[in-house]
């Protein structure tokens, strides 16, 4: 299990990185469009670039993550006396319900970027950006957070508890 567990928080480093390489990624792009449009020679394809590939690979990316460091906006109106429940209870349901949620995301997320795949659909324009490909970040972070979800059912952590400290009872 501790092997799992470690794989997953690899995964999840490692697509957390990409979200940061993409952010940075975002801003040099738009940087160089601004300054170009200074000098009369915008950057063509920013704006697709940015939206339809970067914003993506931003916000799914760094899902997982920002879930297991409780970067989220969490709810805590009655955690307090739900905490009582035996066998850590309340933190499993929390995390099969979000697993569920996101189960039915995931199913949907994968179904539509099969499907454009299939299509090899591209974006209008100068640069015909083959649109296809930013479908294929929503489900692989939504997947790498109902990993996560379905390690918190079996192995409950604390509210901002890094799997790596969980799995080792602190010690690393």
């Amino acid at each position: 299990m501790i092997g799992i567990e470690r794989a997953v928080g690899r995964l999840e480093r490692a697509a957390d990185l990409l979200a940061g390489i993409a952010l940075i990624a975002m801003m040099l792009v738009i940087s160089a469009d601004a300054l170009g449009r200074l000098f009369g020679a915008p950057l063509q394809g920013a704006y697709e670039f940015t939206a339809y590939y970067l914003m993506v690979v931003v916000a799914f990316m760094a899902l997982p993550r920002s879930y297991v460091t409780g970067g989220q906006v969490r709810l805590e109106l009655m955690e307090r006396w739900l905490k009582r429940a035996p066998g850590n209870l309340w933190p499993r349901l929390v995390s099969a319900m979000l697993l569920a949620a996101f189960g039915v995301l995931l199913w949907f997320a994968t179904e539509e970027a099969l499907r454009r795949i299939a299509e090899r659909e591209t974006t209008f324009g100068v640069i015909q950006w083959p649109l296809y490909l930013s479908y294929l970040w929503m489900p692989l972070g939504v997947a790498l957070l109902s990993a996560r979800l379905a390690l918190d059912i079996l192995r409950p952590r604390e509210a901002g508890e890094l799997p790596e400290t969980a799995a080792t009872g602190g010690a690393e």
